[in-house]
Order: C-alpha cells, then structure tokens, then sequence
C-alpha cells in the first residue's frame, strides 16, 4: 500500500496546483472566507490520504484497507480529474483570446461540459457496468482434436480480486448464473483470486462452490496471490499467506494447477490441461515454470494452458506447437476500453500486444479474459465490462 516516491509527487501536486488555481480564480470574484474552506477541504484530505499511504507502516494496512483506498482513489479521480480537465480547457481559450484579442468563453464551458461527463463516466463505470457482466462466446477450429472434443466447451473466469469486494458478496451472483448456464465441461480461473492477503477469501466458499462444471473445476495462480504486494515481517508469514491462498482454492472446489499438468478424458480419447505459476515481463515475477508442467507429458497429445500473463505466450508458449489453447488474464482490459470506429482503444494496448479477446499464430491460440474484479480504481468503464468466457473447441475439417 505504500506509495513511491514519484507517484506521491505527483499526486501532491495533482491536489495542490488545481486548488491552488482555483483559489486564486475565487480571490479574484472576492468569494467569501466559506467558499474558500470549502475548496481547501478536498486539499487537506487528499494530502493526509496520501501522506498516510506514502508514510504510514505498511504492516498497519489490513485485507481490508484496500476497499477503502479504492473508494478514496475514486473519490480523488471525480473531483480532480474534472478540475484538470476544465484548467486545461480555461488556458486554452485564454491562447484563443489572446490570439483574436476579444474575449469569448465558448471553450472554458465546453471544458465544464467535458468535465461534467468524465464525472458521468466514472459513475457509470463503478455503479453499473461491474454488475453489467458479459459473455463471450469463441469457437476454436483444433486440427487433430479428437472427435470426442468436437464441442467441448471450456468456461474461463479471471481476476476476480476479492479484497477489492469486502464482503460485498452479491457482485458475484450474477457471474455465478451466467457460469452455471453455459453447463461447461470444465471450468478455469486464470488467476488473482485476490490483491494480496488470504483473508480476502474468507466467507466465500459458499458461492465459489456453486460454480458448476461436468468434468471439473481448474486454477492457478495470478501476481497477486504470492503476496508480493506487501512487507512481511518474516518470510515465513509470506509463505503461510500463499499456502492458506493455495487451500481456500481447493475449498472453493477447484483443482490448483502449479507447473503441473492433468488429463482430461472423453471416451477412450484425451488431450492435457497444463498450469503455471505467474510468468511475467519484469516487474512481475516468473513463478511459471512450463518445462516443468511438461515434464511428464505425452508429446503426441495436444495441450491447453493455463498462463495468468498474456506475456507469456510469445515469451515461451508458441515454440511449444502441440499446445493450442492458451487462456490468460491478468490486464483487465485496463479496466477502460472504448469502440471507436469498430476498434478496441484502451491503455492496455500501450504496455501488451495481446490484452483483450482471441488472438491467434498458425494454429495456436491466446485468450486473454478481461476478469471479473477491478483493482486501484473500483471501475469498468466502457467496453471493459467484466466478463465470463465460453470457448467451444471444434474438430477441424
């Protein structure tokens, strides 16, 4: 929880250079001393806020703090995004009017209006589209599948965060029915189960088990389930962290898949359902080993993985011809996604070159599922809805 140097920079001047802008914008209208205290509130809140997450001993933030936060984050981004936005707006026609030598303000109210709907957007994002879950539906031509498979149909959740939902547990309701209505023949959770701490998971059990699935239910682990996110005081507590995050996985019902691999049969025919560990780009740590949840395997079988980060798939899965299927999660989409023009424009697609939907090389394939939670901000805004995938394998002709 605590925060960098840099960013506290910024987020210092982010509070004080706007309310400092607007301060002098009401001394000039000679605004009275309670207009005043009332534009400095936010300012001294945030600054302590910050303060507090900059300075404070880590070891004081409990499982719980990170709801907070991310309330307090979102409370942040509707006042003061909006106030940059309308300064922004206010310099730009003061160049207009400097430039026509005449006043005219048409610009500065459409910075008010621009404003106004970022303010919207946010809300929409936090209070509809995070219980507003889609399915989507994918079709996979595998040439060589057996045609045991041939309609095979794989559920994929991801990412669901559940410190950032408390004990909000009616979030999940909804992408419960949605799941159980697909009838899977297997159902997979690509990892982060939660932000950092095991106790986020307490009090769940009794939902993550209504989740139904013929031929069982598979996970594995995401970034932020190692405990990474956090200062232990002894290593030993991160360790116990992980194995109580490992357990309540298997008390949810599902099969953990650590760098290990499992069968799954149809008839007399079968193809390998392999998970690894987080493998990431630095800064994300590499716990995913592949060759070791190959180690075992038959080599004439095709494979389907299991990768929290998308990264991984051009990093190492595609020399690895025989799996066909990789499904990933861990970017969310960035939680911000827009359709202009018929194409998807989010941040994600600055940092990841897979960061939404189906992607394919030859004859393998990458899904990247934008997941069920949020984290930072509680919001999904746009297209960036929170998602359960449905991946219908087909026999190739």
């Amino acid at each position: 929880m605590r925060l960098y140097t840099f960013a506290f920079i910024i987020l210092l001047l982010t509070v004080i250079l706007p309310d400092l802008f607007f301060y002098l914008k009401l001394k000039k209208h000679r605004a009275k001393l309670l207009v005043h205290l009332f534009n400095f509130l936010p300012t001294i809140f945030f600054i302590s806020l910050f303060s507090i997450m900059k300075f404070a001993d880590s070891q004081s933030f409990q499982p719980s703090s990170f709801q907070f936060f991310m309330w307090m984050n979102f409370i942040f981004m509707i006042i003061y995004l909006p106030k940059l936005v309308y300064i922004i707006f206010h310099f730009l026609n003061f160049l207009i009017n400097l430039f026509l030598k005449e006043k005219i303000y048409l610009i500065r109210y459409a910075g008010v209006l621009t404003g106004m709907f970022l303010v919207l957007l946010f809300a929409h994002g936090a209070f509809v589209n995070p219980k507003n879950i889609e399915v989507r539906h994918a079709e996979i031509a595998v040439s060589g599948l057996p045609p045991a498979f041939d309609g095979y149909k794989i559920v994929q959740i991801s990412d669901i965060h559940l410190g950032s939902w408390g004990k909000s547990y009616s979030y999940i309701e909804p992408a419960i029915q949605k799941i159980n209505e697909q009838e899977a023949d297997i159902l997979v959770f690509t990892g982060d189960i939660v932000n950092n701490f095991s106790q986020e998971m307490d009090g769940w059990d009794t939902y993550f088990l209504q989740m139904r699935a013929r031929d069982g239910k598979y996970a594995i682990l995401g970034n932020h389930d190692y405990g990474d996110y956090s200062q232990w005081e002894k290593e030993e507590d991160k360790d116990a962290n992980l194995a109580a995050i490992q357990q309540h996985i298997s008390n949810f019902g599902f099969k953990l898949l650590t760098n290990e691999f499992v069968k799954l049969k149809k008839d007399s025919a079968s193809i390998e359902l392999l998970g690894v560990g987080n493998w990431g780009k630095p800064p994300f740590p590499k716990y995913g080993n592949l060759n070791q949840a190959l180690a075992n395997t038959d080599s004439a079988t095709l494979k389907i993985l299991l990768s929290h980060d998308p990264s991984h798939w051009k990093g190492e899965v595609l020399r690895h011809n025989n799996i066909f299927l990789t499904l990933s999660g861990h970017t969310h989409a960035a939680q911000m996604a827009f359709n202009m023009y018929g194409k998807l424009r989010s941040p994600s697609a600055w940092i990841y070159d897979e960061w939404d939907g189906l992607y394919q090389e030859g004859e393998q394939y990458l899904f990247v599922n934008r997941g069920l939670g949020f984290i930072g901000i509680p919001v999904r805004m746009g297209v960036a809805r929170p998602e359960v995938t449905v991946i219908t394998l087909r026999t190739k002709k």
